[in-house]
């Protein structure tokens, strides 16, 4: 008997998620591995994550957000759960799926991401000083928000393309 086409979807697409996950990560902690220069990179997971939220919605659960979350703390050298609780904390707050707005457009799923982001972040800043027992300049944190936020339409729309994959429209 042949697997059926929904369940190798399904399968390709969570062996494609992992494998997304891993690069985001990969890419977001190479910076801060290189030395020399900042260490400021895009928030690829952040990324990654969100654009799966909107994909396959039910890959994203909380262990998902903290699994990945610990991951990107270790690699980047953050506290360990900074990211794990940034990620939970904004994917419950903007989890209402009615935001995406009519057929998952770009420009409504840029404003939903601008919003996840800026909750992340703002999470991020916030366990980030619990941590080390003071405010952290939030220079840093504010600058590599604003390099995700402005990268985050390129990677929905190359998403976005895939149409006969793709839940975006």
């Amino acid at each position: 008997m042949r697997p059926s086409v929904e369940r190798n979807n399904a399968t390709t697409d969570l062996v494609l998620f992992i494998v997304t996950m891993l690069v985001a990560l990969i890419l977001h902690a190479l910076p801060s591995r290189l030395g020399g220069g900042p260490d400021l990179a895009p928030a690829f997971p952040l990324i990654a994550l969100f654009i799966w939220s909107v994909r396959q919605p039910w890959f994203i659960a909380p262990p998902v957000l903290l699994l990945v979350g610990v991951l990107q703390d270790l690699l980047a050298g953050a506290p360990m759960g900074v990211w794990a609780f940034a990620f939970l904390v904004a994917f419950s707050v903007m989890r209402l799926r009615e935001a995406d707005g009519a057929g998952g457009e770009i420009g409504p799923l840029a404003l939903r991401f601008t919003l996840t982001a800026v909750v992340a972040f703002g999470a991020a800043w916030g366990a980030g000083s619990f941590a080390i027992g003071a405010p952290v300049a939030p220079g840093p944190l504010i600058t590599e928000a604003i390099l995700t936020i402005l990268l985050f339409p390129i990677f929905a729309w190359l998403f976005a393309r895939r149409k006969e994959r793709s839940t975006f429209s």
